[in-house]
């Protein structure tokens, strides 16, 4: 009886943990809080019920409504502790793009699966969807952000951008003193639509994002050399937190100085492995500049290197710095979450400083641009936004009625009159920009100026160029090369070549006696991009195969992530190269002015 029993037992056993495998939970996930306060706030992500694999990953959408297979990108889950038991979590800072996000886990593929599945990801892996969170969203997901600050032309204002989800009408209160602000000024509103796109893949509903409202306003009769504090927004968007900026000096009570920033080719990191090219180096870029623009002047080592004693009163702040960027801002290339990410990231530098930049390929070209020569390679690299996003989210002090405001436009800083070129547009003899160029070189006052610093995007000279850029190179050399030695062009600051490279004071490939009786060319392209072929061969036949030894011309040149940097007066200018690891001075030179 007892045996009968002890059967019966282990029987009900046998049927009862049958019964528990064939019903155990599925894969499942949860996030917490499902409402943020603010943009980049941290969620905390738990999943649990996981068949775990080295290949998991969570993918991240926005909005929630986004094609399954179109994540904005990934964290592989097993870096994290305890993925082996298919049980973990992770915590992750949340953009606010205005819109709501949504989390999904994917696994890889049975023989029998169903349902969406993404290739490509992970080589000779298909993945299915496992889990599916709920959605996140803001309480204010309209919340005003991304602001930039720039130069107008006139040294009483500073200009304000911000992005936000509505186009309330846009307002900044302003004043010398943190609380109970007495200035304020309001401003317009822009957007641009998936229409206004002209090719794939920012035309695609895959990759195209509302960008929101950019909105643009003055900040008018600041007093000069001060410091301001400001915070802008609207009744139905909000208000951002309390932010600072320097107003442009005084130059007839204080030195006529200059401290510029200058860099190229930046690009975006991320808080996870994104669908699209990623400029990981960025980040220490970023931090470099932001170190820069912050110190106070008595502790700047650029400064101490120029011998520049700061004033007293002065010695405990930041001198008046701007920053200059000669192109190929984002790198978004038509995947529209990117320009959310590159703003935010650069915003605690372009709030407090003027950010001025220059027109790249990867803003611009497209196929079927009005101006392409045979002999160039101009093609599809702004992946479809043929310069949309760039003429809508930044204002540079360009012709205001002209559609070309931010392709060619000067600026005054200090000792230095900056002349901006666009190398995706026509600049042949005869063209309206390259007229304008002449009438603006033309009509810079040495004895104000004393200072010429010209950027453009694609370089003269650079010792690595693949083969296909020499047409592009020629006619740049042929078409604007002489107007640097008619009016005595100081410094050419370049972008598109991913290297640091200083030529030697220089006109048609030859040395002057000293670099002060002929333009200097900089390559600064080395900012972020992750693409580089270094020193390739430049000749038309080698299509950048083999090695470019280093030429008579070239004083320097480097393939170190990093920036630059340059201090003018009225009788001298000094430039340095920073890299990245541990923001050593890589290369450095003076200039001494004739004016």
């Amino acid at each position: 009886m007892i045996k009968f029993t002890t059967i019966i037992l282990v029987l009900s056993l046998i049927s009862c943990f049958n019964n528990v495998v064939r019903t155990a939970s599925p894969p499942s996930m949860n996030v917490s809080p499902s409402v943020l306060a603010k943009s980049n706030d941290i969620i905390t992500i738990n999943w649990a019920g996981l068949n775990a694999t080295a290949n998991d990953l969570l993918a991240i959408y926005s909005p929630s409504t986004a094609s399954v297979t179109h994540p904005n990108g990934f964290i592989a889950l097993k870096t994290y502790p305890n993925w082996k038991s298919g049980v973990g979590q992770l915590s992750v800072p949340i953009l606010n793009v205005r819109e709501d996000y949504i989390f999904r886990i994917w696994t890889p593929a049975s023989a029998n699966a169903t349902g969406p599945v993404l290739t490509g990801i992970i080589p000779n892996v298909t993945l299915t969807v496992a889990a599916t969170s709920s959605a996140v969203t803001f309480t204010n997901p309209n919340a005003p952000g991304k602001s930039y600050i720039s130069l107008t032309n006139n040294t009483s204002e500073m200009r304000l951008m911000y992005v936000s989800g509505t186009n309330s009408t846009p307002t900044v209160y302003y004043d010398t003193q943190p609380t109970n602000m007495r200035y304020s000024a309001t401003g317009s509103s822009i957007t641009y639509s998936i229409t206004d796109m002209c090719a794939s893949p920012a035309n695609s509903t895959n990759y195209f994002r509302s960008p929101g409202y950019t909105h643009d306003i003055v900040m008018t009769n600041l007093l000069p050399g001060t410091t301001y504090y400001y915070y802008f927004g609207s009744e139905v968007d909000g208000y951002s937190d309390v932010q600072t900026f320097q107003s442009v000096p005084d130059y007839s009570v204080s030195p006529k100085e200059a401290f510029v920033v200058c860099f190229g080719d930046l690009g975006t990191n991320f808080p996870f492995t994104a669908t699209v090219e990623t400029q990981y180096s960025s980040t220490q870029t970023v931090a470099g500049i932001l170190g820069t623009v912050q110190v106070p002047a008595n502790k700047s080592p650029m400064l101490k290197a120029a011998g520049v004693q700061p004033t007293l009163e002065g010695e405990t702040l930041p001198p008046f710095w701007i920053t200059h960027h000669v192109g190929d801002i984002s790198y978004a290339r038509g995947k529209a979450f990117v320009w959310d990410y590159y703003l935010d990231t650069m915003e605690p530098i372009t709030s407090s400083v003027p950010y001025m930049l220059t027109i790249g390929n990867h803003e611009y070209d497209y196929i079927g641009q009005p101006f392409a020569p045979s002999y160039s390679n101009y093609g599809s690299d702004s992946g479809g936004e043929c310069g949309v996003p760039f003429a809508k989210r930044f204002h540079m002090p360009g012709d205001e009625q002209s559609p070309n405001r931010n392709n060619w436009f000067s600026y005054n800083n200090g000792p230095v009159h900056f002349t901006v070129m666009s190398a995706e547009h026509d600049f042949l003899p005869g063209s309206e920009q390259f007229e304008w160029l002449v009438n603006d070189l033309a009509s810079v006052d040495r004895t104000d100026t004393p200072w010429i610093v010209f950027s453009g995007h694609r370089p003269m000279y650079v010792s690595a160029f693949p083969g296909n850029e020499l047409g592009l190179t020629t006619a740049l050399l042929e078409s604007i090369e002489p107007l640097f030695v008619k009016y005595d062009v100081n410094v050419a600051l370049w972008g598109h070549v991913h290297v640091y490279e200083r030529t030697c004071g220089m006109f048609n490939f030859t040395c002057a006696d000293s670099d002060n009786d002929a333009t200097v060319h900089v390559v600064i392209g080395n900012a972020g991009n992750s693409y580089s072929v270094p020193w390739n061969a430049n000749d038309l036949n080698s299509q950048g195969d083999g090695h470019e030894e280093q030429p008579d011309w070239s004083i320097f040149r480097g393939i170190n992530y990093g920036f630059s940097r340059f201090y003018a007066n009225t009788t001298n200018l000094y430039f340095e190269f920073v890299g990245n690891h541990r923001y050593q001075v890589h290369d450095s030179f003076w200039l001494t002015s004739k004016y």
